[in-house]
């Protein structure tokens, strides 16, 4: 890949510049390997997307030669989660990009987070630039250097090396730095934070610990999903004044488009089919939705996008046709318009006729007394069985010194205690070391489920009612 020798300047061309990224060979970055010299790569990969004067590929297969008709505005391409087992190219045109930008800075501009600089400011980047949520940390400071005038990105310089374990100290030498120059730079600064860096800062009982909660409450936004964030936790970081914002997005969103349960300006939810609780498969209206799937044969997949005749609401001077995407997700939809995700609908385990969620049993693992620094995370699925149809079952990480074998019995007499019906009770609890994840975090249950039906088929049989 050839790429200019520096970061991507703050102003970029007009629609002839769009035109002339769609017409380029890709930006094709070499690997990811978390040093600064990678990052500063993809820093500049990026800056080309946002300056309309380049394409970047970061696709789980190799590039197509030409676009297929109705992809033309690509400008990035990004793999999913691959939280269905497959990994897929997600094909983002920079209008999405800019009105994902447009709407995060909409918002702290109004609610007062970063009132003086119309919502923009300072990023310093933790999480890798390979996914949506990375990328867009790296584009939004360019998007800050353009809005503003600045002659560079709004990024630490030098731009830092995250190789190594995150921890307390590591996140101190990263963050204290790039809050210097924010401040020299009069601008305000952010970050974003998958929920286990997070847990880590917060857990933490060390002198360095604290001084990273220090440092974190300077921050005046700090961003965390990628994955669902424990409320004790959420709890810990407000009570010290951390400037916690939860999101949710995917790569086909660009990113988050709800904050704090609400949507982001111009982003509208409903929930589809729903039941009598109300909860049905969610579905986002937004001008932040990529064009669809780009497939290894060289084909798309646009099936679960729509387009109506709509008009979204303006979005800083955006006035896109509105499109649906209807996720994966099951979710809840308040009359005061807060989104609760209780799960993907694929992942409903039915047993027995009898329909479970498997972050309700997760939740009732992690607020057991009796199990409280014992099970340390867990992660529950469901399995085929004759009879029952499917079977609740369970992978636990454990505190040392725990017997795995003892996990089963253990799990299932803490939740009989409980008000957690028997059948959502897991029959068999699976110790493991770790549990699978995929993309920068999220918790991977195709191979956990995976998991346990091969440790049932080598003759672990469950435990039954």
């Amino acid at each position: 890949m050839t790429l200019p020798p520096g970061p991507s300047g703050p102003s970029g061309p007009s629609g002839a510049g769009a035109s002339a990224a769609r017409t380029e060979p890709w930006l094709i970055p070499p690997t990811y390997d978390a040093s600064a010299a990678s990052l500063t790569t993809h820093v500049r990969a990026i800056g080309e997307v946002m300056t309309g004067t380049g394409r970047l590929w970061l696709g789980p297969f190799p590039a197509p030669a030409a676009l297929p008709s109705g992809f033309e505005d690509t400008a990035l391409v990004v793999p999913t989660s691959g939280s269905t087992g497959t990994a897929k190219a997600v094909a983002l045109s920079r209008a999405a990009l800019r009105a994902s930008q447009e709407a995060t800075a909409a918002l702290f501009a109004a609610d007062g987070t970063a009132t003086g600089t119309r919502g923009h400011g300072f990023w310093l980047p933790l999480l890798p630039p390979t996914h949506i949520a990375g990328v867009q940390v790296i584009a939004r400071a360019h998007r800050t250097a353009q809005v503003l005038g600045l002659d560079s990105p709004a990024l630490p310089d030098p731009l830092p090396d995250l190789r190594g374990h995150f921890d307390a100290d590591a996140f101190v030498a990263l963050a204290e730095p790039a809050l210097a120059q924010a401040e020299q730079r009069g601008l305000p600064a952010f970050t974003s934070l998958v929920p286990t860096q997070l847990t880590r800062i917060l857990t933490g009982a060390t002198g360095a610990d604290a001084r990273a909660r220090s440092v974190l409450k300077r921050f005046a936004g700090v961003l965390v999903g990628g994955a669902a964030t424990g409320p004790e936790v959420l709890a810990a970081a407000r009570a010290q004044r951390i400037a916690i914002r939860t999101t949710y997005g995917s790569s086909e969103t660009a990113g988050g488009c709800v904050y704090d349960r609400f949507p982001l300006p111009g982003v509208r939810l409903h929930a589809q089919s729903p039941d009598a609780e109300g909860a049905g498969r969610l579905v986002v209206s937004s001008p932040t939705l990529a064009l669809g799937y780009l497939t290894a044969d060289g084909g798309i997949d646009t099936s679960p996008f729509s387009q109506t005749s709509q008009t979204s609401e303006t979005v800083q001077g955006s006035d896109a046709i509105m499109r649906s995407f209807t996720t994966s997700d099951l979710a809840q939809i308040a009359e005061d318009g807060a989104l609760t995700v209780l799960g993907r609908a694929d992942d409903v385990i039915n047993t027995g006729g009898r329909k479970v969620l498997p972050q309700d049993v997760e939740r009732a693992i992690d607020r057991s007394l009796m199990l409280r620094d014992l099970v340390l995370s867990s992660l529950v699925v469901g399995v085929e069985d004759p009879e029952w149809g499917q079977r609740v079952e369970a992978l636990v990480t454990l505190a040392e010194g725990s017997d795995p074998e003892e996990a089963t019995a253990l799990v299932r007499s803490a939740l009989r205690t409980s008000d957690v019906p028997a059948h959502m009770i897991p029959k068999r609890v699976h110790a493991v070391e770790q549990l699978p994840r995929l993309g920068i975090g999220k918790l991977d249950r195709a191979a956990a489920r995976r998991l346990a039906e091969t440790r049932l088929a080598e003759g672990q049989r469950p435990t039954g009612d």
